[in-house]
């Protein structure tokens, strides 16, 4: 799929220090995806604040996927407009009075994820599934208005 483009401009791919830009990247947001890539390999989600999200295609819609393990459909906002998509998921860490935490390596706080899709979606029609952790929209795609040549009368 082409033309998937996040908010802030950047492409939904990760950076790759050896793809066009080589090893000498000179871009300053260049060096700033290398980090955010280098610190959510090291330290998964929290460090990038996102969710990972997987987007489809075929020919009436985009189904996009994001994991969102251990949050109830309740702590989930989703909202379409248009061509964009914002996901937030809150996710919250549970200790009973009277323990305290020996070891906490899951996320608590929010994630959140939204990027731009190559075509505008019916958000009338939309539809949220939330079943073993991942979150699945089903966005249908808006017709598209056909161009028609009028005859002179």
């Amino acid at each position: 799929m082409t033309g998937l483009i996040r908010f802030n401009g950047v492409p939904a791919v990760r950076w790759n220090p050896f793809g066009p830009h080589g090893v000498g990247a000179r871009d300053v947001s260049d060096i700033d995806r290398a980090f955010g890539s280098l610190a959510s390999q090291v330290f998964g989600d929290v460090a990038t604040g996102e969710l990972r999200a997987d987007v489809r295609e075929n020919g009436n819609a985009y189904i996009v996927q994001l994991d969102v393990p251990g949050v109830a459909k309740e702590d989930i906002t989703v909202d379409v407009d248009e061509k964009s998509v914002r996901v937030e998921a809150t996710f919250k860490r549970e200790t009973a009075e009277g323990e305290k935490a020996v070891l906490s390596e899951r996320v608590a706080g929010s994630l959140s994820r939204a990027f731009r899709l190559p075509q505008a979606v019916d958000a009338e029609q939309a539809s949220a599934r939330h079943e073993h952790g991942v979150l699945t929209l089903t966005l249908p795609k808006k017709n598209v208005a056909t161009q028609k040549r009028l005859e002179i009368n």
